[in-house]
């Protein structure tokens, strides 16, 4: 069954949510409400990585991260993080998944995620961070290399392969042409042995689709969601969570009565 990850962007800046949240409380308050909505899980951002935009220091992104963190301890928590030191101390602050953006590229992060075997760690395919348009794959086999070549680099750290869980990064490395065809074919990630995770909600590609902001493609996002769904991804990772345990309720109602 695919799970719902809700997206809180706790800075001023993400592309479509940025500003949405002005404090500690109003965040949590926020991954409450996403947990009722029927996420499974609440990714927690703190460092915008879209295009342009310039990255916290690790001591910036602690210091907002922990407050909120601490109004979070009952909670199902992923942490959106690259940096190693706010990874080991959000696992001590009983985050359950750490979200790594830059693709396993500081050793050290790998390590700890080694020496924490419960776990799960989002690996996704980087080329640069903060995102860059001049910077793209040329062919999305690229990506699935990439996810051969870190689960491995991953395993000969100690890491469980139950533990990795892959995000092919849409948007991030891919064109909207190539971020269409990576959806088109994501049935085909799943051959690296390991749970898919994709981030589409209100990204740049769907603006090919449709003439709405980013902060109103919701309805474009839950679209290419009940088809990754249908596919078997693992991870959806959204903003919209309440229009998308409605969408996803009714998909699952439906294929109990499928005949095979």
């Amino acid at each position: 069954m695919t799970k719902l990850v809700g997206v809180l962007n706790y800075n001023n800046i993400s592309f479509s949510d940025g500003g949405r949240f002005s404090t500690p409380q109003a965040a949590a308050e926020g991954a409450a409400q996403m947990l009722q909505e029927g996420a499974d899980i609440v990714d927690i951002g703190i460092t915008s990585t879209s295009y342009g935009a310039k990255l916290l220091s690790q001591e910036e992104e602690w210091e907002k991260l922990e407050a909120l963190l601490n109004l979070c301890t009952e909670y199902e928590i992923s942490v959106d993080t690259f940096y190693p030191e706010n990874a080991l101390r959000s696992i001590m602050l009983g985050a359950s998944m750490i979200n790594d953006v830059s693709g396993g590229k500081d050793p050290r992060m790998l390590e700890i995620i080694a020496n924490n075997p419960s776990i799960k760690y989002v690996l996704m395919q980087s080329l640069v961070l903060p995102a860059d348009k001049k910077v793209r794959v040329k062919d999305i086999s690229e990506i699935y290399s990439f996810g051969e070549r870190k689960i491995e680099e991953c395993l000969r750290y100690g890491i469980q392969k139950a533990q990795i869980i892959f995000d092919p990064g849409i948007g991030f490395t891919t064109n909207p042409e190539q971020s269409l065809e990576l959806i088109a074919n994501i049935k085909h990630y799943k051959r690296l042995g390991v749970p898919i995770y994709v981030g589409h909600s209100r990204k740049s590609f769907l603006q090919e689709l449709t003439y709405y902001p980013p902060e109103q493609r919701d309805i474009e996002t839950t679209a290419a969601s009940v088809y990754l769904m249908l596919e078997n991804v693992d991870y959806l990772r959204v903003h919209n969570v309440h229009m998308h345990k409605r969408a996803l309720s009714v998909i699952e109602a439906i294929l109990k009565y499928k005949i095979n």
